[in-house]
């Protein structure tokens, strides 16, 4: 295929993508309501603890995206280095086969509703892949808060605030370049304009605007007691070179990477800027290593302790065995006549 366009049948996807911890999964649920067609229900992930009313993402999509990382050499949270091209190399026409498989199992018919789509945080990164295999026609990315999203991962996945913030700066710089037909969208008007930014969207995608009951249904689906994690003020908030450069750009939802030097945002893109290790994290593993050693020696100071113990046992009754045999030889009763 050597890096060649996969015809899926299907004639244009939207994608939604967005930082993690950002509310795609919201948008997307959102938009299902507002006629966008996700799919099979029954292919979506199930809800999990950090996503009680779902995360709207194809098990499918979601897993081959992990995989196309990881032949990249990286993860979500530690991005590999992607250069312009990338995504059209010939080492990854096997899991392009695999995405336009994906694509078409995952939608079917396009006879049942006119627009399609799929939602993936990761596909911030690797929407050009994407591109060679359908259309893209629309993307909407969801933009919170870097301090909000650094708080959530850290509850979640335990990542330092600059690893964080350096990786909504990586995401949102990609989208930005990458993304087709690109509209942003701040998480804060999912919560406190709904309606209009639902008929922005819905503009935005081609999909027909939303009724006042659509809108009404739409509107069950926003629980603002899910709405955890609230950016912290003063220098809490910019303690960091990678933190303060995160808000620098979010600008309190005016977001805008232009406040940063361009050579700066291609190698935050295309991920050649990375934080230094966690101190924190090291600490972490080496006090963990200490720990299992001092289980280890404890262990080995006990199985000493019982071998010590039964080998006493033994010699002590091997003595008393002794004994036993000293006494009868020196009993004259009990001598055999022969």
């Amino acid at each position: 295929m050597t890096g060649a366009t996969t015809s899926t049948g299907i004639p244009g996807v939207v994608c939604i993508t967005g930082m993690h911890r950002s509310g795609t999964s919201l948008l997307a649920g959102l938009l299902e309501q507002c006629g966008l067609d996700l799919g099979d229900p029954e292919a979506l992930l199930p809800p999990g603890q950090d996503n009680p009313r779902g995360y709207w993402e194809h098990r499918a999509i979601k897993e081959l995206d992990d995989e196309l990382l990881g032949r990249l050499g990286g993860t979500w949270d530690q991005p590999p280095v992607l250069d312009d091209g990338w995504a059209t190399a010939p080492g990854l026409d096997d899991l392009r086969q695999r995405a336009s498989e994906t694509l078409g199992s995952v939608f079917g018919s396009t006879g049942r509703r006119r627009i399609v789509g799929f939602k993936d945080p990761r596909a911030s990164l690797l929407l050009p892949f994407w591109q060679t295999v359908a259309p893209i026609t629309a993307t909407v990315a969801v933009i919170r808060d870097p301090r909000e999203v650094a708080r959530s991962l850290e509850a979640r996945n335990a990542l330092p605030p600059p690893q964080s913030a350096l990786l909504w700066l990586r995401y949102l710089a990609a989208a930005i370049h990458d993304a087709p037909n690109l509209l942003l969208v701040t998480h804060r008007s999912l919560f406190d304009d709904l309606d209009p930014t639902l008929r922005t969207i819905c503009r935005h995608l081609a999909l027909a605007e939303p009724s006042a009951a659509t809108l009404a249904g739409a509107a069950r689906l926003v629980d603002p007691s899910l709405r955890h994690h609230s950016a912290p003020t003063g220098h809490e908030a910019r303690d960091n070179p990678l933190v303060a450069l995160a808000h620098l750009v979010f600008g309190d939802g005016d977001v805008d990477l232009h406040r940063l030097d361009p050579l700066l945002v291609d190698a935050i893109r295309r991920g050649w800027l990375r934080p230094p290790p966690d101190t924190l994290l090291l600490d972490h593993a080496r006090a963990r290593m200490v720990q299992m050693e001092a289980t280890m020696r404890a262990r080995r100071r006990r199985a000493m302790a019982r071998a010590a113990a039964a080998s006493e046992s033994s010699s002590a009754s091997s003595t008393v065995a002794v004994d036993e045999r000293s006494a009868v030889d020196s009993d004259p009763a009990s001598t055999t006549v022969r």
